[in-house]
């Protein structure tokens, strides 16, 4: 069993984000972020970057119809999250924890 969380998640928001053919904003900076978790919920593969604007075939890969990323206390990042898809309105669904 994995050691507790130093810190509780309070609260979670939970969304979905059109990902264009530019850079796009998918979760904004937030110095509270206990986890997030990100899923592709298209049929393109969708590009994640951390801090830096997204560019294709670069940054982290989510595979189309499920392909996710996890940030957690392993890998805690607090900064802004960015993404980009080839198709562009592409769907990645987004789950934030907050404490």
């Amino acid at each position: 069993m994995p050691p507790p969380l130093t810190w509780p998640i309070i609260t979670v928001t939970d969304g979905g984000v059109a990902v264009e053919i530019v850079s796009t904003l998918v979760l904004a900076a937030n110095v509270h972020r206990a986890d997030a978790v990100f899923v592709n919920d298209s049929n393109q593969p969708i590009y994640l970057a951390r801090g830096n604007a997204a560019v294709l075939h670069q940054g982290i890969r989510l595979n189309s119809a499920g392909g996710s990323y996890e940030i957690n206390e392993h890998n805690l990042f607090l900064g802004n999250i960015y993404a980009i898809a080839e198709g562009g309105a592409k769907v990645l669904t987004v789950s934030e924890g907050v404490n």
